[in-house]
């Protein structure tokens, strides 16, 4: 997944920038015309907006440029403002959530995975392979794809998961009792799900785990 974070604040873009790499794309702009013009240029499924840039109110015109790019992308606004009246004004601009500054890291992480799933796709699509994430299941090339329960398990994990999960995350996801699970096993169902669907479509994150991207 790519995201977007606008803030004029250049501390905080790259301590937020430095704290969700790890999971997702992140692009980091401090002004409304870099903003703009990312928006034209790549696709996100969860932006971040500051409300003020240079001390003036900008995130009405910022959040009708990013809908009318992409209806879908949800948008979520960072804001030393907070009092009620603030937010609900922030939520009637188009926003779709509202987090006040200061913030507990944990929380945005947690409010980025929930809009990304809020508005992620029904069908995904992937190198020839169309996923139903309603019905779950799986067509590569016109075909139906048969997958054993773990295999089934593991694909739409990662899917509705949206971010990297460990060896470990993974073990306590999909198992009933993951002691007696290893990190080995785990490893073998990512090669089967490789081979069943497509090499591409999990993606190993170096010494963190695994990913499938939006």
């Amino acid at each position: 997944m790519r995201i977007l974070i606008a803030d004029d604040e250049k501390e905080l873009l790259e301590l937020l920038k430095l704290s969700l790499e790890g999971e997702w794309i992140v692009d980091t702009v401090s002004s409304i015309d870099e903003a703009k013009a990312h928006l034209d240029a790549y696709h996100y499924q969860v932006v971040l907006f500051d409300r003020t840039f240079s001390g003036v109110d900008r995130v009405r015109e910022l959040i009708r440029y990013a809908k009318q790019k992409n209806h879908q992308q949800a948008v979520l606004v960072l804001s030393a403002l907070g009092s009620v009246d603030e937010k609900v004004q922030g939520l009637e601009f188009g926003a779709d959530d509202y987090l006040e500054k200061p913030f507990d890291l944990k929380e945005l992480r947690a409010r980025i995975i929930a809009l990304s799933r809020r508005f992620s796709p029904k069908i995904k699509q992937f190198e020839g392979i169309e996923i139903d994430l309603l019905h779950q299941s799986i067509v590569k090339d016109g075909r139906v794809i048969t997958l054993s329960k773990n295999e089934h398990a593991l694909l739409f994990y990662l899917l509705s998961r949206g971010s990297v999960a460990s060896r470990e995350e993974i073990m306590d996801g999909l198992y009933d009792n993951p002691k007696n699970v290893t990190q080995n096993a785990v490893d073998e169902l990512v090669a089967r799900l490789r081979k069943k669907l497509h090499p591409s479509l999990i993606k190993t994150i170096k010494t963190r785990g695994y990913i499938i991207e939006s």
